[in-house]
């Protein structure tokens, strides 16, 4: 119930266009916008399909069958007002990754030691374990990640299912990797300093190299 009142709630706010609440210093990092348009793709190949079913059912089962088809456009719309709702967080604490419905990981930005973007695909969706990396995790909608933030010190993360990881690196997407990944160096910085060792980790760039040309 507290899903779909979520979803209903967030399915209000995204038709009537009202800005995304985000906490006073923060910033708000988009992302799933891919997920977001495989899943009207699909909505909108189902509804013709629908159309034609629709022409050949009974007309007593007329009524149930747009029933059908009415909840789960609700249901395709509302899991992508949950997305566009829940962009990640980020400020000078924590940086929060979210997934809309499918849970969320916080993250210590004194954790950080550096960020970049990078493509990548781990099978699954929501916040789950790595099968090719025992110390990873990805958080995203759907398989495809985009940004890869590496942890001075492993997290422990609870996954649904199995044991914690202790990860030391997270995948995550971003509409925008780039930009993302300059926003947590630049939040990493300004909570370290300039001119300390945790500074000079979170400026390194997307591809992983410091101003010397050390990579992580």
């Amino acid at each position: 119930m507290k899903w779909a009142a979520s979803l209903l709630r967030d399915l209000a706010g995204w038709l009537r266009r009202e800005p995304v609440s985000v906490p006073e210093g923060g910033r708000a990092i988009s992302h799933s916008a891919d997920a977001r348009l495989a899943i009207w793709a699909v909505t909108a190949a189902d509804l013709v399909v629908e159309a034609v079913v629709d022409a050949v059912v009974p007309a007593t089962l007329r009524v149930f069958h747009l029933l059908w088809v009415g909840c789960a456009l609700v249901l395709c719309a509302g899991v992508c007002a949950m997305t566009a709702r829940t962009p990640h967080l980020l400020d000078g604490r924590v940086l929060r990754l979210r997934t809309g419905p499918f849970r969320e990981l916080t993250l210590p930005m004194s954790h950080v030691m550096s960020v970049r973007a990078e493509h990548g695909l781990t099978v699954g969706h929501g916040l789950r374990r790595s099968p090719d990396d025992a110390e990873a995790v990805a958080c995203s909608v759907g398989s495809a990640t985009t940004v890869l933030l590496v942890l001075a010190a492993p997290v422990e993360v609870r996954v649904r299912r199995g044991a914690p990881v202790l990860a030391r690196r997270v995948r995550f997407s971003a509409d925008r990797p780039a930009e993302a990944a300059r926003l947590i160096r630049e939040a990493a910085g300004r909570r370290a300093g300039p001119g300390t060792p945790d500074f000079r980790r979170a400026v390194r760039d997307e591809r992983g190299q410091s101003p010397e040309g050390t990579g992580v």
